[in-house]
């Protein structure tokens, strides 16, 4: 009889099969041609069945032999085998059911993944690949924390999922990064929605909900730093000198931002068949415009061309030429185009982390925009993407005001310049 690991490995140097008790029904198998492993566990048990006059032998295969993850050493090979044959006894099943009997339980029960695939593949009817993309990234980075195997109802605010998921929640959070861990909270919190509606999890169990008054740094949202007009010759002075030495494609996207205010998203993306005459027409169901999927994704952005936006093009063209993208990628990657991060990683690599971030460029030229060239603030809004308010705005406002958009671009480009930003 096999009472040692030692004595189990023995059994690896036969060429033969050969099956030897290790106790209590117990049996470590050797099978050379086995595609599971050449040493495994099987237990054995005499098992009475209705209409049989003797009883009769049964076996379940436990599992190979190692201590990887997986896989059994003699002393917990021992326990399975105790806990299978209770099993059986207790509900009157052969014990070679319990491993079918578990998975289809597995099977059943929805766990955190199967939530998440749900959730998304309903969101890819109403809203765009690329921010379909942008959740599944950040539900994957909370499932790097929070294991996607775990049942949907282990995570019910009663059986102690809120725990679980304000600690994720606050880990995503740390270094600064509240923002993305309030998305992912949201995100969350939508997808126990869609469980607690397919009755995968109780009503009420909602273990990411905001509470009211909650004023934790995470929940609450902020907006992205920006610097005063005062500071602004400062960072346009900065961003020209470009003393990282940033590769020029990156300097002269960012420069593009500063005189269109466009998202980084939009940005980066341009391609030169957009270009035309008088304007950059971005088709509208291009990442960064926010444009709803089947409503308003029809509708695209248009952005007059100054001469300050002409010269980067220009730059760009001598560049790299014509080819698909304003901005190819300059470093191989996933993307064809330049990471919509760079502009964000320019102005970090400045010594604006915290001050000043690209979409907060945005903020800077609505309320200057206003406040120094006394522009109307419709017309800001239009250049910055946004589409008309209210169901009577979206139904009959289809103004362009291109003629105020282009002196608007053009004196802000001028104004830009005369503070220190050099094209």
């Amino acid at each position: 009889m096999i009472k040692t690991k030692k004595q189990i490995q023995e059994l690896s140097l036969l060429d033969h099969k050969t099956r030897r008790a290790c106790g209590n029904g117990l049996l470590a198998v050797r099978d050379p041609r086995s595609s599971t492993g050449s040493i495994y566990f099987v237990g054995r048990m005499q098992r009475r069945v209705p209409g049989q006059s003797k009883p009769v032998s049964k076996e379940c295969q436990i599992g190979v032999f190692g201590e990887k993850p997986g896989q059994f050493t003699l002393a917990s090979a021992h326990q399975k085998w105790s806990e299978i044959k209770q099993w059986s006894l207790e509900n009157g099943r052969d014990p070679g059911d319990f491993w079918k009997i578990q998975k289809q339980s597995i099977q059943e029960e929805k766990v955190l993944s199967f939530v998440v695939d749900k959730f998304l593949e309903l969101k890819e009817r109403t809203i765009k690949p690329a921010t379909v993309r942008e959740y599944r990234l950040k539900l994957e980075q909370v499932m790097t924390i929070i294991p996607p195997s775990t049942p949907i109802r282990s995570l019910e605010w009663s059986q102690g999922g809120r725990q679980l998921v304000m600690d994720a929640i606050d880990a995503i959070g740390v270094n600064g990064k509240g923002d993305l861990a309030r998305r992912c909270q949201n995100l969350l919190k939508q997808c126990f929605n869609l469980a607690e509606g397919r009755d995968w999890m109780r009503r009420g169990e909602n273990p990411a909900v905001r509470l009211v008054g909650d004023d934790s740094p995470i929940s609450s949202s902020k907006h992205h730093p920006c610097v005063e007009w005062d500071q602004v010759p400062k960072l346009l002075e900065d961003i020209s000198l470009n003393r990282p030495n940033v590769h020029a494609t990156t300097v002269a996207a960012t420069k593009l931002m500063l005189l269109t205010f466009l998202r980084a998203g939009s940005l980066t993306r341009l391609q030169w068949d957009w270009v035309t005459p008088d304007v950059i027409a971005i088709p509208g169901d291009t990442p960064g415009l926010k444009r709803r999927k089947g409503k308003s994704d029809d509708i695209q952005h248009l952005v007059p061309l100054t001469a300050s936006i002409r010269s980067l093009l220009d730059q760009m063209e001598q560049l790299h030429g014509k080819g698909t993208f304003v901005f190819p990628q300059i470093q191989v990657g996933q993307r064809p185009h330049l990471d919509p991060g760079a502009p964000n990683s320019y102005l970090i690599s400045l010594g604006y982390q915290g001050i000043q971030r690209a979409h907060g460029w945005r903020r800077v030229a609505r309320t200057y925009g206003v406040d120094v060239l006394k522009a109307r603030e419709v017309v800001i809004e239009r250049q910055m993407g946004h589409l008309p308010k209210g169901a009577c705005g979206k139904a009959y406002d289809g103004a362009e005001y291109l003629d105020e958009r282009w002196e608007f671009l053009e004196q802000w480009g001028e104004l830009l310049q005369q503070h220190g930003l050099y094209i």
